[in-house]
């Protein structure tokens, strides 16, 4: 029977409503709805977090949408909670999505016209739902979400993406625990109390909590099995399906969360593939909070979570045929660090062009107080410049794009000096600009490399330098060497041979002030956002203990093989 156990006026709620899925299972949803007898565009949520909470620490309560006249579903994903089956992530959520989407549209308290929303995992599966084109879904909300599970999520440039995975099973784990009585498993949640301080890089993935025993959420073993992007990875990815997706959808992220480069290219994917509208709104958040205050940065009163109005402004266009407030909002909507405010344009990227700036050195680039430069001027004849990565003592992240919590995970801004004292972090740093230089879109580095190793990682940080030197990291990215060529392929290099390296910094949005230096970090290690690699060559997470082993790394500068920065530089 409906109940009003929140206490909110004028809102009716009704717990653990059960939904039959074509498979028989029954999964169970918390619905909020308008205290009437009338049929209200309905608003749909899947999760793996508990429904209860329905995302309420970004996303306002379930009853502010209701009192705006919508019918609000929250439901626990499979295996999640008060949900039957097994959990295995995105396996089925697809035809869940759409099972539950159809059964939304046919209660009585529902006009039939169903929108989706939630950010993270519960972002993903609203597009995979969608993809399978459900009669009753009007619109989508997708927010803060990878475009699967490999890339940009449990691997980054072919490395394992450690820290975002181990704080993702710790939130998951807790279910788990309570679900199969497993009181070892009980017991090792309580000792940790965050991701940053219970591991060692001594250890292998395989010797890690919740990667140990992979009966306990088998999935994470599954993931250390499939090392390359094969036939497994496809199951839950965006990429082939974005041609199906026909409804209007609300793209949302933030320029440190850790899938803001798959939130923005999916949404550009949807643009260039599908008739229908697209939109984008990112601000300057890491993947929660959503709040002005970021990492070390207070980016002011304009960088306030603003998603709920947006929303409300796209569901009542969508939903109820009332657009005079979306109509005035623009096309895309994105957050200028460095200039702290918002940019209103009908397209992204923002029209420019590709700069290069190119790094040099006289031999010695070697942390800040070492004589690397970055510079528009191509090199001539210059020393290389050389380092050793020690798997033992790896370059610690120092803030960054990972998930899910910032006090577990490296997230946000962050002075990065702490690293740059290092001699195993090279440092390439430009003069002062005598103009500010807007950057908008996807950067990427061009490196030339050799290793002692037969397999090593190169990372690259990009950082805005402050007239008062603090440096704040921008983006970052990383390779490992075996997968240089492919993603699917893995080929060991051969040590001493020089490699063309393509390293991805993702999308920004970001505005170096006049006055302000450009700053390239390179080294072979960012821990524990990506997990070190040993240089042994061996499959990934398999390396016994203590077999890593330190390279010599050396990277070249000069007129054949010319490493540098490649910069979207907006010019409208």
């Amino acid at each position: 029977m409906p109940t009003d156990p929140d206490g909110v006026a004028g809102v009716v709620t009704e717990r653990d409503v059960a939904v039959r899925m074509r498979d028989d299972v029954t999964l169970r949803c918390n619905i909020y709805r308008p205290d009437d007898s009338g049929a209200h565009p309905t608003l749909l949520q899947r999760q793996p977090y508990n429904k209860h909470l329905a995302q309420t620490y970004v996303y306002a309560h379930p009853a502010w949408y209701a009192r705006r006249g919508y019918a609000v579903v929250v439901q626990d994903t499979r295996g999640r909670y008060a949900s039957e089956g097994e959990f295995y992530p995105l396996r089925l959520d697809a035809e869940d999505g759409y099972d539950t989407i159809e059964w939304c549209a046919a209660q009585p308290w529902s006009n039939g016209h169903i929108g989706t929303y939630g950010f993270s995992y519960p972002g993903i599966n609203q597009l995979l739902a969608a993809a399978e084109r459900p009669p009753h879904l009007v619109a989508t909300m997708p927010g803060f979400y990878p475009s699967g599970m490999y890339e940009g999520f449990t691997h980054i440039g072919g490395t394992f993406a450690l820290a975002a995975v181990l704080d993702w099973a710790l939130i998951l784990a807790g279910d788990v625990a309570a679900r199969t009585r497993d009181e070892v498993l009980a017991a090792q949640l309580r000792k940790l109390s965050d991701c940053g301080g219970n591991w060692h890089p001594t250890q292998s993935l395989r010797e890690l909590p919740f990667l140990v025993e992979p009966p306990i959420m088998p999935f994470l073993g599954d993931y250390l099995d499939h090392p390359s992007h094969d036939d497994y990875w496809r199951e839950g990815a965006i990429a082939p399906r974005v041609s199906r997706i026909a409804v209007p959808c609300l793209h949302i992220s933030g320029w440190y969360d850790t899938f803001v480069t798959q939130t923005v290219e999916t949404y550009e994917r949807c643009v260039a593939e599908t008739e229908v509208e697209h939109r984008l709104l990112v601000g300057p958040w890491y993947h929660l909070p959503w709040s002005q205050q970021v990492g070390c940065v207070d980016y002011g009163e304009d960088a306030r979570n603003v998603v709920d109005d947006y929303q409300l402004a796209w569901c009542d266009a969508w939903l109820k045929g009332e657009r005079a407030a979306l109509d005035a909002l623009p096309a895309v909507r994105v957050f200028v660090t460095g200039e702290n405010r918002w940019r209103d344009t009908e397209r992204w990227p923002l029209p420019g062009r590709n700069e290069s700036w190119y790094l040099h050195s006289e031999g010695r680039a070697n942390s800040l107080s070492g004589n690397g430069r970055l510079g528009r001027e191509t090199p001539s004849e210059e020393e290389p410049d050389f380092f050793v990565y020690d798997p033992y003592q790896p370059v610690p992240s120092v803030g960054g794009h990972s998930c899910c919590y910032p006090g577990n995970a490296p997230m946000g801004p962050r002075d990065q000096r702490p690293v740059e004292v290092r001699n195993d972090v090279l440092v390439y740093t430009s003069d002062p600009l005598g103009a500010s230089l807007l950057v908008a879109g996807r950067a990427n580095v061009i490196l030339f490399a050799a290793s002692s190793a037969v397999d090593t990682d190169f990372a690259v940080t990009l950082c805005d330098v402050a007239p008062d030197g603090t440096s704040l990291n921008m983006q970052e990215g990383v390779i490992r060497a075996r997968f240089r060529e492919s993603r699917e392929r893995e080929v060991l290099i051969e040590p001493g041979r020089i490699y063309e390296y393509r390293i991805d910094l993702g999308s920004l949005c970001h505005s170096f002030g006049t006055g302000h230096r450009i700053r390239v970090q390179v080294t072979s290690s960012d821990y524990p956002a990506y997990d070190r690699n040993p240089n042994t060559g061996v499959p990934i997470g398999a390396e016994a203990p203590f077999s890593a082993m330190p390279a010599d790394q050396t990277v070249f500068h000069d007129a054949s093989r010319a490493s540098r920065l490649e910069l979207p530089v907006a010019t409208g």
